[in-house]
């Protein structure tokens, strides 16, 4: 059983790194500092590599002082590095390419491309975070309250507040348990979307007075170029702004960035955008996935994702 697996190595290690993916989301940072939590308490010295900071929306998250960028490649006596909710190497927000030890890679989505030594992916589980609540619950560690507010963050964005069809029993369960041990989800849930700076909801105001519609109205366009805002950091759940349509099955969020473009993927009920995100290198699950486009223009890239969408869409 991997689990078993993951539980051996981690018993034969003493120094363990934790990473995730670039630009960590709820659901890469509290799995990441649940198990960093969870594994300090096991007894071994565990650290996070990241290239990334935490977002002030993040910033009440038990131990996200740790996620400081300044540690971006393994310790010299790193024994074992864990990655969480990363679907491939390219995309791990750590330097791991002079690091010749094992890598564990655990994770939920079904576009892993099982780039560790050990690989534990469920595609079932609708946030990484379940997984992580598994094997913590295995090893004996007790969940205490900062435990739960780092795995109960991770479950309610990446099902969306509950709302998306990743949702099981299961997640309802775990979530249940978490607040049985105390945690204040109505704070979790206001810290992570009733927190946005003033200028982040103006720039959300410019993005949708220019949405578009094509193929009938099946398909949402939003798009933020650098001349409206060229580091913005907190709109990028304006894309499930573009599923509020009636009749919109997909919604398409394009934004600028300095060296490139990148792609947000929305759906509803049938269709796969998964297959759209993995057409141009990128990924994540069938209601939600990314793409990120280095070296081409904004306008290169809204004509590649339509004609991609409208083939699947035939």
């Amino acid at each position: 059983m991997i689990m078993d697996e993951v539980i051996k190595k981690i018993n034969e290690s003493l120094n363990i790194g934790i990473t995730y993916h670039i630009s960590p989301d709820g659901d890469a940072l509290g799995s990441a500092l649940a198990l960093l939590i969870g594994l300090k308490k096991y007894g071994k010295n565990v650290y996070i590599i990241s290239k990334d900071i935490v977002s002030d929306d993040m910033g009440y998250l038990p131990c996200s002082s740790e996620v400081n960028g300044f540690q971006v490649t393994p310790k010299e006596d790193t024994d074992l590095v864990i990655v969480v909710d990363c679907g491939n190497l390219e995309r791990i927000s750590a330097d791991l390419s002079n690091y010749s030890g094992t890598i564990i890679n655990i994770d939920h989505h079904l576009s892993n491309d099982e780039y560790g030594n050990i690989n534990y992916i469920d595609v079932n589980a609708a946030a990484t975070a379940e997984i992580i609540y598994s094997l913590l619950k295995t090893m004996n560690i007790i969940i205490n309250k900062d435990i739960a507010t780092c795995l109960y963050t991770s479950l309610v964005t990446d099902t969306g507040s509950f709302r998306f069809s990743n949702v099981t029993k299961r997640s309802h369960e775990i979530a249940g348990e978490l607040i049985e041990l105390g945690i204040d989800n109505s704070s979790i849930h206001s810290e992570i979307f009733d927190n946005k700076p003033l200028n982040s909801l103006k720039i959300l105001g410019e993005i949708l007075k220019n949405i578009k519609v094509f193929f009938n109205g099946k398909v949402s366009y939003l798009e933020l170029t650098k001349d409206i805002c060229d580091d913005c950091e907190d709109v990028s759940d304006v894309v499930n702004y573009g599923l509020k349509i009636k009749g919109v099955e997909v919604a398409v969020f394009i934004k600028e960035i300095k060296d490139g473009v990148k792609v947000s993927l929305r759906s509803k009920h049938d269709f796969d955008v998964r297959k759209v995100a993995e057409v141009f290198g990128g990924g994540g699950h069938t209601k939600a996935s990314g793409i990120t486009f280095r070296n081409k223009t904004i306008q290169d890239v809204k004509e590649l994702i339509l004609t991609s969408i409208e083939n699947e869409l035939v």
